[in-house]
Parts: C-alpha cells; structure tokens; sequence
C-alpha cells in the first residue's frame, strides 16, 4: 500500500503512536473537541448561574404557540446538566456511542425548539451539530484513544460490521 494511503503508518518519525492511523487520530481530536465544546456549553452555564440564563432563553418562548412554558422552563433546566455529561463522556470516549446518540437526540430537541419560533438561523447553525454527530456515529469504527478502549477487550471488526451492544471497536480488522 502506499505510504500515502497507508492506515496504519505509525512508523518512523511518528512511530510512539504505534498503528494508529491517520483517520483514527482525526476521528479522537474531533470527538475530544465536539465533547470539550458540548462539555462547557452546559458547565459554563451551570458556573455562571443556571436561572439568569433560562431566563434570558426562556423569553423567547413566551408567545410560542406549540410549546408550553413549563415544558420549555423544565427543558432549559436540564439542558446543562445533558451537555456537561454527554460533553464529558464524548471528550472522555466513555460509553462514546451512546454519548454520541444522547447527543443526537440533544440536538434534535434544540432543532425541534427554534422550529417552533420560526429561528432559522438558529435551526441553519444546529444543522452542523447535526452533521457532526451523523459524521461521529458514522465513523466510530475509528474510535481510539477512549476510555472505551479499556471497558473490554477490543474484538477484530470489518468494515461496515458494529458488534453488539455498540462497545467498543478495534480498526485492526478493517478489511
């Protein structure tokens, strides 16, 4: 295989990376950035105090016609609380698919509020989180250096194969 092309160049000048390949290596900084990015998303909320900004989001709602304020005030409350987890399990590549499904599921639900109030800009910007998650569950198979990796011992899998109960994945058996 060219060197180029090659998965799993770790050798020579890199080679204290072992096998890992380039598109593992791009795969962990983009799963470690999107985890840190959703972590202080809900942190720096819960730091800077939790109610002057329900507040401020709730205001917006206030005339929504399709969503009750009490479900809006309930969700904006535990919002933080989702992103600070799902942002640190995502860092952290701990339980990284379910992590990564919780934070599709998260993102759906933003989506679903700014299409009630008619914010598209707001629903045009979400869309990339959507686009990041589809692109992280999509590409798990290339998952590493997460904790995930010491839960259980990794399995050889081929490409396009996901073992069961989505643990985690070795890319030593891609084919």
């Amino acid at each position: 295989m060219d060197k180029g092309t090659d998965l799993h160049a770790g050798t020579g000048r890199w080679g204290f990376l072992g096998s890992v390949s380039d598109l593992e290596l791009a795969y962990a900084a983009f799963r470690i950035t999107l985890g840190v990015n959703i972590f202080f998303h809900g942190t720096m909320r819960l730091i800077t105090g939790l109610d002057p900004w329900v507040t401020m989001q709730a205001k917006v709602f206030v005339d929504n016609p399709l969503l009750p304020m009490w479900a809006v005030l309930a969700f904006l409350y535990v919002l933080p609380f989702v992103e600070a987890i799902l942002g640190a399990l995502t860092a952290l590549g701990l339980f990284t698919r379910w992590a990564l499904l919780g934070g599709s599921a998260m993102i759906f639900w933003l989506v679903f509020g700014n299409l009630t109030r008619q914010d598209w800009g707001t629903v045009g910007n979400n869309m990339h989180y959507v686009l990041y998650y589809s692109l992280m569950i999509a590409g798990l198979r290339f998952n590493c250096f997460a904790l995930d990796m010491l839960r259980a011992p990794a399995e050889p899998v081929r490409h396009g194969e996901v073992p069961a109960g989505g643990g985690p994945r070795s890319t030593r058996g891609i084919a």
